[in-house]
């Protein structure tokens, strides 16, 4: 590298800084290196077609003024094997002798998975590697790479399995109708699960009976099951008469759409959402 004049590096790192001491100076000549370093794996989102994984990378600038995190380019394996291979513009700014936190998103697929690794089908877990390359811009130096592994074991999650197990008729008057909806939750997993809350939008017999939100937490217990009580108020006079007959009836088409924000046993599973959408026949009570 060919070395820049004093004088035209103390005016960059001023236009860049506002201030710079010669130590400053002398400490950008050395070529401080920023470092990179992965600090754990958490689940996003889990719906039916796969899993949303967000990387914690914490990135250190040792330099007196500020770089820049331009993209990173990462390199997934499971079980050995190449699986999931990508790049990402990042444009981070990190402060002086500051750190920030980047999270690097991974999507992965059930149909991709299962169809590249045949023994996950009924495994709970999986080997990883996660290679990373964190490009930056740093004064003087310029662009660089900079290379972080990682690796662990990864929670082969599946998707709890919700049913109406009853719709229960406690009042039922000309004007409106008191319901309770019970729904059965089953944890497929190898841990547990606990359903922190649940947002729902309801419709029986294609009439939109109501929604809100049930923030009692459930708990679920590894191949265990809980149930969810959903209480209902009808009105007649907005939802019809048509859905008033109904319930005189033996059994009720219901829509039940919305999403459950949950946790797990497993330190990776803190936080992460499911979508909710089921639609069947239930007999009322």
């Amino acid at each position: 590298m060919s070395r820049i004049p004093l004088p035209i590096l103390v005016l960059i790192l001023f236009a860049v800084s506002g201030c710079a001491t010669l130590e400053q100076v002398g400490q950008v000549l050395e070529g401080q290196t920023p470092t990179a370093e992965v600090k754990g794996l958490r689940l996003t989102q889990l719906d039916f077609s796969g899993v949303d994984l967000a990387f914690d990378v914490q990135v250190d600038n040792p330099n007196p003024v500020g770089i820049s995190l331009s993209g990173l380019d990462y390199d997934l394996k499971l079980l050995g094997s190449r699986f999931l291979t990508g790049e990402q513009p990042m444009g981070l700014q990190v402060a002086a002798n500051g750190s920030s936190p980047v999270a690097v998103p991974v999507r992965l697929e059930f149909q991709q998975l299962m169809t590249a690794y045949q023994q996950l089908k009924h495994a709970d877990k999986a080997g990883y590697q996660l290679d990373l390359g964190l490009g930056f811009d740093v004064p003087v130096l310029g662009s660089l790479r900079v290379p972080v592994s990682y690796n662990g074991e990864l929670p082969i999650p599946k998707m709890p399995d919700l049913k109406v197990r009853s719709l229960d008729v406690q009042q039922l008057s000309m004007s409106g109708a008191k319901l309770l909806m019970q729904l059965e939750v089953d944890n497929p997993n190898a841990f547990s699960l606990f359903l922190n809350q649940l947002d729902y939008d309801l419709k029986l017999n294609g009439f939109q009976v109501g929604g809100g939100q049930i923030t009692r937490p459930v708990d679920l217990k590894q191949d265990g099951q809980g149930v969810i009580s959903l209480p209902l108020t009808l009105d007649f006079a907005q939802a019809g008469m048509g859905l008033y007959k109904a319930l005189l009836g033996d059994g009720i088409q219901y829509d039940l759409n919305g999403s459950m924000s949950a946790s797990g046993s497993n330190p990776i599973l803190s936080g992460f959402s499911m979508p909710l959408n089921k639609k069947g026949t239930v007999g009322l009570k």
